[in-house]
């Protein structure tokens, strides 16, 4: 049986809702892209290159005011005509630092990238006052049985917002 090895590299694309001109809002992100490498069809990969995380977004809002942070597909891994579903794609936080927020399903629970934006984080008061919120997230990509082998790649929009 002949194997077929699915190469997958996409960048964070990032938006920040401004805050008024005496307060901040940010976003960082320290790693942009996300290479799967070559995964074989039927199985699943997590990326974690940093021991249990591959990257830490940190979240920064100065304005006293309840913020969220949301991520979705802009384009899902396609190579060519080829697509892999978007439920095949999923993050996991397993780490908010002195966030005290809330993670949406919770702490080291993987849950699929959407192509409308997914709550990921909701600040508590404590991270409305200037204290990052350090998200360290991995990545899980599972490869349908008989995926067609080609370069795939996604781009991921992340926002962070808050009702002013």
């Amino acid at each position: 049986m002949r194997k077929h090895a699915i190469l997958m590299v996409f960048c964070f694309t990032c938006l920040l809702a401004a805050g008024h001109a005496y307060a901040a809002i940010s976003m960082d992100v320290d790693q942009n892209m996300l290479d799967f490498r070559a995964v074989n069809p039927g199985s699943t990969t997590v990326l974690a290159d940093k021991g249990v995380y591959h990257n830490i977004i940190t979240l920064t809002s100065t304005n006293n005011k309840i913020w969220y942070f949301k991520a979705h597909l802009v384009r899902p891994f396609t190579s060519g005509l080829n697509t892999i579903p978007n439920e095949n794609f999923k993050w996991e936080c397993v780490s908010i630092g002195q966030g005290r927020g809330i993670v949406t399903n919770n702490i080291n629970v993987p849950t699929p990238f959407t192509s409308t934006p997914s709550l990921i984080y909701t600040s508590t008061d404590t991270d409305n006052t200037g204290t990052p919120v350090a998200m360290m997230m991995r990545y899980h990509l599972t490869i349908p049985k008989n995926q067609i082998s080609g370069a795939y790649d996604a781009v991921i929009r992340l926002t962070m917002n808050e009702i002013l």
